[in-house]
């Protein structure tokens, strides 16, 4: 009787069922795909079209072994303050995050009010905080990657807005607890909402104003706000993040093209966004938004009342703070 044949039963074969398997395995290995959330909700702002493109980017620096999915602010069940949390917990496993300082304190030092007054200083000063920032967010399980920065965040409103005391009783929108200080000290309301919120709440009145950049959403809300005055609170940093695990399941040469992607794209965002600030307020002013530079008396007088908090700021939140202002303070040279 013919016996029954035996397939992949010679030594090639047993070659042949490895090669596959391990084809399979390499497969399996470079279709890796993420989701990333942001705060932003408009995809025509020029963070979103930047992280668009750093995405496309990693696609192709990296053969397709990475992809990237963005989801605009509002489009999953993640509040723009718990962007942190959700890149943590790995519900998304990439996050750009402008709300982080009520999970990672000590990200709120640049972003003490008036502390820092042009770009060059910032970036200093972020420099500084950096090492303090990426250690409390590997606690948490999260990679800093990078960060990209807004021109500058000033006070607009429906209501007017030309002086320093109509601030007083104006409910206005902040992204942290820094900002909120800087309002209440002023005599305002600050409202902490997140980006996709915003439209709506100054349609119905539920706030007045906002703090942002043209470049920012000032220009997106235009239709929505009578009044800019452009006192620079603070810059807004813009976290990237990713999930520990997630990263570390990434091959060295993955990460170090990814790193390298990141690097360029923030910095190409930034400068993009400061490029395109004083075009589009003089945009702004020309369609009918009163735009006002404060009086140098104003300027003194917004100093001298939030300048103590510093301090005060960095006392309240103990060791790391103390520390991490100190060597902003030591950067910035003041």
């Amino acid at each position: 009787m013919k016996k029954p044949t035996r397939f992949l039963a010679a030594p090639w074969g047993r070659a042949a069922l490895a090669v596959c398997v391990l084809c399979t395995a390499v497969y399996a290995h470079a279709a890796v795909m993420w989701r990333a959330y942001t705060y932003n909700a408009a995809a025509t702002v020029t963070a979103v079209k930047g992280l668009n493109a750093l995405f496309e980017q990693i696609r192709s620096d990296t053969d397709n072994a990475l992809s990237i999915r963005l989801n605009l602010g509002g489009t999953l069940a993640i509040s723009a303050t718990n962007i942190t949390e959700a890149v943590a917990g790995n519900v998304v496993q990439m996050g750009d995050d402008a709300f982080f300082v009520g999970s990672v304190p000590v990200g709120g030092t640049v972003r003490l009010p008036m502390l820092i007054g042009d770009r060059a200083a910032f970036d200093r000063g972020w420099a500084a905080e950096a090492p303090f920032l990426k250690a409390a967010y590997d606690r948490k399980g999260v990679v800093l990657l990078g960060h990209y920065t807004f021109p500058i965040n000033v006070i607009w409103s429906r209501r007017k807005l030309t002086t320093l005391a109509d601030i007083a009783g104006q409910k206005i929108r902040v992204i942290s607890p820094e900002q909120a200080e800087f309002i209440q000290r002023l005599g305002g309301i600050p409202v902490t909402l997140g980006t996709s919120e915003v439209a709506a709440a100054l349609d119905r009145g539920v706030i007045d104003g906002v703090t942002t950049a043209s470049s920012g959403y000032g220009y997106i809300w235009r239709d929505l706000l009578k009044y800019r005055y452009n006192l620079n609170i603070s810059f807004i940093d813009s976290l990237i993040l990713v999930n520990k695990q997630a990263w570390a399941a990434l091959p060295p040469q993955t990460q170090a093209k990814v790193q390298q992607d990141v690097d360029a794209a923030t910095a190409r965002i930034s400068d993009a966004m400061a490029e395109e600030e004083d075009r589009l307020t003089s945009q702004l002013g020309s369609s009918g938004i009163t735009v006002t530079t404060p009086t140098p008396a104003d300027m003194a007088q917004a100093r001298r009342l939030i300048s103590p908090y510093w301090d005060s700021w960095a006392n309240a939140r103990g060791g790391t703070a103390e520390q991490a202002l100190s060597k902003v303070r030591a950067a910035i040279e003041r």
